[in-house]
């Protein structure tokens, strides 16, 4: 079952975050693309003057699991069926909700808070509504 994704502008989709996450975002889209904006978005670990737990964290594998997570939703038809049968049951979806569906969903099995991933499934969101769901899925 296919997830239909709107079309819009970074700061459409933007517009549906909360607003201190819009003003990092917006700052980190000024030197890179929206997929690298999404990724410095999920591998951030806070503020360099603290030494996190452990030393060193590789932040590269989560965001390779969120990223196979976020194709999953996209393009596997076998995924998150549940999740994308609630969508259809909807009508119309909005940016919002489906922001809002797909870091849930995502976060559930991840083991992550929805809240921290909605910015860069927002931005995937985008990357996908701008290019289609079959282009997407193909471009692997």
């Amino acid at each position: 079952m296919s997830v239909p994704v709107p079309g819009g502008s970074i700061e459409d989709w933007l517009n549906e975050l909360k607003l201190y996450q819009r003003n990092t975002l917006n700052g980190i889209l000024l030197s890179n693309e929206p997929e690298k904006a999404a990724e410095i978005w999920i591998t951030s670990q806070g503020s360099d003057i603290i030494v996190h737990f452990g030393g060193t964290h590789d932040t590269k594998p989560f965001w390779d699991r969120f990223r196979q997570e976020f194709r999953s939703f996209i393009c596997d038809d076998n995924a998150y069926t549940e999740e994308k049968k609630a969508l259809s049951a909807e009508g119309s979806i909005t940016k919002t909700l489906l922001i809002s569906v797909v870091s849930s969903a995502i976060g559930a099995t991840i083991g992550y808070s929805a809240t921290l991933l909605a910015p860069a499934v927002a931005i995937l969101l985008c990357v996908v509504g701008k290019m289609t769901v079959n282009a997407y899925c193909k471009n692997g």
